[in-house]
């Protein structure tokens, strides 16, 4: 108990350390001793994750900076087997914001162009968003997006804002292609494992909030780890696009931990403790849910775009 006191102090030392930076990166914690779905399987094919569970088939591209001159955004792409696509865009939760209000307007575009330029999409942007908060936004892209995805080698997606510049994302659909073929075999091969009970489930250790508690010797039942599983469990699952978020950080999270540099490992968790997880942490305890999501965004911003590098 003195031990892990001592250890805790520690931690709470280097986060005074970095107070002034607390309130840009902090909160990911949405899954310390969770499970994958039974039967799970992913993929790199070039830019695109492909995965796969014994019901579902499909492939993302995550957390890909939007380009353009002023574009301070982010995004997800989400596209299933049967090439239904979901664009998520991500706002800085302390700088670009993406207030409702805003995204409604009808001069703001979703468009999509083939390799040629030529322009196969061009709609509202919020014609059918989900899970809107200030610094994110789910649309389900048109139906008239499919067949550019399923049949074209490269496509560009694009988002304009009002009279601002485009904010532009390039797609490879050559491996896109690849990655569903793969999924949707997987999912196939998942299905009959999990009729065997040949599944395997995953790791609690592979998680980066668990690693970084492991990491300044504090036990699986200590007060960040029980926080954040009762936020994940009680708050985050029960909104609206939750369950997804926490599924996304179950792939992300065992790629990070696998790719950290062993020499620095001790030292980036100790950081991430201390910026992320144990602010987090106070923050879901005092109750201030939007503050531990946004927080959580910024974090697996971060790392992500450290150690998750797309193979080539």
């Amino acid at each position: 108990m003195l031990t892990h006191t001592r250890r805790r102090a520690l931690g709470l030392l280097i986060a005074a350390g970095v107070g002034t930076r607390l309130m840009s990166p902090v909160s990911r914690a949405l899954a310390a001793d969770a499970k994958k779905p039974d039967c799970y399987a992913a993929k790199d094919f070039g830019p695109w994750k492909a995965q796969a569970t014994d019901k579902s088939a499909g492939a993302i591209m995550s957390l890909l900076p939007l380009k353009g001159t002023n574009c301070d955004l982010t995004a997800d792409v989400k596209v299933a087997s049967t090439y239904d696509a979901k664009l998520v865009v991500y706002g800085d939760p302390f700088g670009t914001r993406l207030p409702k209000k805003f995204l409604i307007k009808p001069d703001n575009r979703f468009i999509a162009r083939d390799a040629s330029g030529a322009e196969i999409v061009n709609v509202e942007l919020c014609g059918n968003c989900t899970d809107i908060f200030d610094d994110k936004v789910s649309i389900v892209l048109p139906l008239s997006t499919a067949p550019l995805l399923r049949d074209a080698d490269a496509a560009t997606f694009a988002i304009k804002l009002g009279d601002k510049e485009e904010c532009e994302l390039k797609l490879d659909c050559a491996n896109l292609h690849k990655a569903l073929e793969w999924a949707t075999a997987q999912r196939d091969t998942l299905s009959e494992k999990l009729a065997n009970s040949e599944c395997s489930e995953v790791e609690e250790s592979c998680f980066i909030t668990t690693a970084c508690c492991e990491t300044l010797g504090l036990d699986d039942d200590c007060f960040e780890l029980r926080t954040l599983r009762r936020y994940r469990d009680e708050v985050l699952a029960k909104q609206p696009g939750g369950v997804e978020v926490i599924a996304r950080y179950y792939w992300l999270a065992p790629q990070i931990l696998a790719r950290l540099r062993t020499k620095s490992r001790h030292a980036t968790l100790l950081s991430v403790y201390a910026r992320y997880v144990l602010p987090a942490a106070l923050a879901a305890r005092l109750g201030f849910n939007r503050l531990a999501y946004r927080l959580y965004v910024a974090m697996l911003g971060e790392l992500s775009s450290a150690c998750v590098t797309p193979s080539a």
